[in-house]
């Protein structure tokens, strides 16, 4: 079985790693990455590691040779407009290489009227791409990682305050861990095939339950402020956040009130045999960098 790893030295990435080397071992797993230098820990225990970039087709097909399951990483949301081509890339390159088999990370709910609209629209054509690429595959919705809450957290937590324009919209945050944990079984695992995931946290969460949170966890008292869309990404940018980010932090709140990220299954419990984490349990372990604003 040989198992390629896409966006391997991404933050994903080495988790999905850590993860299938508890399932298989390293002779088995290939790693590809723009910056192969930065996984010679991984190369030094015996896995494979191969230069590959999305926007570089022909190092694709090297990168991929004896794959039979091929894992591709969503690129980033600094790729936001290049995406579709560069997954594109990544469907071919694993069809051409033989795979039988590609796993893609898409995002919950990439629907059309999703206001998170270029984030959602190359989700969607991507798994439009990936059904009809021709080797067997499986998408995993990704919900909205638990980890992000801590940048924007450690602010509220700084200044006592929680500025949104989600709403009374409710999210699921799931760990980075339980998305690694979900798709390293999906790659070692059989009868996963044609079949889209919802992988998210256990709870539904408003605006009022995360900002409970963040006060629970760092002890300092942490109130909501909800803004207008217009008065968030006016904050945002005269604060210092690039216009296209603030734009998608934006409408990733907006997508929140409008109920898209309203969505809580069971899929993690299901593929990994146990519970997925909640974000409390995250923010605890994030402690020290939740208090690191306001010291």
């Amino acid at each position: 079985m040989g198992i390629v790893v896409t966006g391997a030295s991404g933050q994903l990435g080495r988790l999905v790693v850590q993860e299938l080397l508890e399932r298989v071992s390293p002779a088995e797993v290939v790693l590809v990455s723009r910056r192969p230098e930065s996984l010679r820990d991984l190369g030094d225990r015996g896995l494979a590691v191969r230069s590959g970039d999305f926007d570089e087709p022909a190092s694709l097909v090297e990168a991929f040779e004896g794959a039979q399951r091929v894992l591709v990483i969503s690129s980033g949301l600094n790729n936001l407009g290049r995406r579709i081509d560069q997954h594109r890339a990544a469907i071919e390159a694993a069809a051409a290489a033989g795979a039988q088999h590609v796993v893609y990370t898409s995002i919950s709910n990439p629907a059309e009227g999703n206001p998170q609209r270029v984030v959602s629209d190359e989700s969607r054509a991507t798994e439009e791409l990936l059904r009809s690429s021709g080797p067997a595959w499986t998408i995993l919705r990704n919900g909205s990682y638990s980890e992000v809450q801590v940048p924007p957290g450690s602010l509220a937590v700084a200044h006592g305050k929680m500025y949104t324009n989600a709403g009374n919209g409710l999210v699921a945050p799931v760990s980075r861990r339980d998305c690694a944990a979900a798709a390293a079984a999906v790659l070692t695992d059989g009868g996963h095939e044609g079949k889209t995931y919802d992988i998210t946290g256990p709870d539904r969460l408003s605006q009022q339950d995360l900002a409970a949170l963040l006060s629970e966890v760092s002890g300092r008292a942490v109130k909501v402020h909800n803004v207008t869309d217009r008065i968030l990404g006016w904050g945002l940018t005269k604060s210092g956040f690039p216009k296209p980010i603030a734009r998608e932090i934006v409408e990733f709140g907006k997508a929140i009130r409008e109920g898209y990220y309203d969505v809580v299954e069971s899929d993690v419990e299901q593929l990994t045999g146990r519970a997925p984490r909640p974000l409390r349990d995250v923010l605890i372990a994030h402690r020290g960098e939740l208090l690191e604003a306001a010291a």
